[in-house]
């Protein structure tokens, strides 16, 4: 089967995170990242390792971090759901929805907390950003998105 879909632009694409009630859209996100898997590495040498060699085998998966870039707008209800989830040190849901041509096209949902809220700069030029950084706590799924 051939390959029919072309390279697209992240237009459209989406963050989500659960408030404690429901699954809540950040709003005015401009980037985010997906959790990238790496395995640990486990040292199984041993007094006769063969060739004098270090040997491992594949250890515990760990999702790594994410960053969540958006406008930075005070005492709006994204700003609060990002200082109360960093306050309150949870592992709770969290959603990303990635476009195909500006389309919702892949859902991507796993579990993680806050491990960072960085509200930027204040300059007089410039536009505000804050930066979210959470740390995956659980395994993903990706499905079609709905």
């Amino acid at each position: 089967m051939a390959e029919t879909q072309k390279a697209s632009i992240g237009w459209g694409g989406e963050f989500w995170m659960h408030d404690g009630t429901a699954l809540k859209e950040l709003v005015q996100v401009v980037s985010f990242t997906l959790p990238q898997d790496e395995i640990d590495d486990v040292e199984t040498t041993h007094l006769k390792s063969p060739d004098r060699r270090r040997e491992f085998i594949a250890g515990m998966r760990d999702g790594g971090e994410i960053s969540v870039v958006m406008n930075y707008r005070p005492l709006s209800d994204t700003d609060e759901l990002c200082r109360d989830a960093m306050a309150e040190g949870d592992v709770r849901p969290i959603r990303f929805v990635i476009p195909q041509g500006g389309v919702a096209a892949a859902q991507v949902d796993t579990t993680g907390y806050v491990r960072g809220y960085d509200r930027g700069e204040v300059t007089a030029d410039g536009k505000m950003e804050a930066t979210l950084t959470i740390k995956i706590s659980g395994a993903e799924t990706q499905v079609a998105a709905d």
